[in-house]
């Protein structure tokens, strides 16, 4: 039990520093040998983590959406707040963090490894889709709930509301990191508030 604790450490720590290096670099722009000089590991030791860097993109994109969708998430499954309010304040957070921690260079890691890789890589392509879909989901179901309440007078389907939503966020955060710019973002976030979520 101890070594198999041992094990997930060191592997969890390897995607953490990892994860650092693929967001800003992509795919193939990171190697297996920068990944363990972050980590200060010998590089014959990365294979006894991860069958290779595909198997490490594939758990990184499920540490990284685990880690970095879990405040937002919980945002959205608080139902003591209305649900307007929840999904406003979702997308203010996600906004503010691009703006603020990532100063709108980095964008979504998931987003940029499926620009890049989506159709060279299948099990990076349906990793991501996966997790994708997941959040959809929720954020659909938020979306009818503020329907069916009367304060979302759209009368759209909930599930298309929510996957242009979340299609036109991606295309923001793309300009985003070309402008090297907050304003695709604002733009993003009053076309949400003031027309799609009215």
């Amino acid at each position: 039990m101890p070594k198999t604790i041992k094990h997930d450490a060191k592997a969890d720590f390897l995607l953490e520093k990892g994860i650092e290096i693929m967001w800003s670099k992509g795919y193939n722009g990171t190697s297996v040998n920068d990944i363990v000089k972050a980590a200060d590991v010998p590089k014959g030791s990365f294979y006894f983590y991860f069958e290779s860097k595909e198997d490490f993109a594939v758990k990184a994109i499920e540490k990284y959406f685990n880690g970095h969708f879990a405040p937002a998430r919980a945002i959205l499954e608080d139902t003591s707040i209305d649900p307007m309010k929840r999904l406003l304040d979702f997308y203010e957070f996600r906004a503010s963090l691009l703006k603020g921690e990532m100063e709108c260079k980095l964008g979504c890691m998931a987003c940029n490894l499926a620009s890049e890789m989506a159709e060279h890589n299948e099990k990076i392509r349906t990793a991501i889709l996966v997790k994708e879909q997941t959040i959809l989901l929720l954020i659909t179901s938020v979306i009818q709930e503020a329907q069916d309440l009367g304060k979302i007078k759209n009368t759209m389907k909930a599930e298309v509301i929510a996957a242009f939503i979340e299609d036109a966020g991606k295309g923001s955060m793309i300009s985003m990191k070309e402008m090297k710019s907050a304003v695709p973002i604002d733009n993003f976030m009053t076309m949400v508030k003031e027309i799609l979520l009215k």
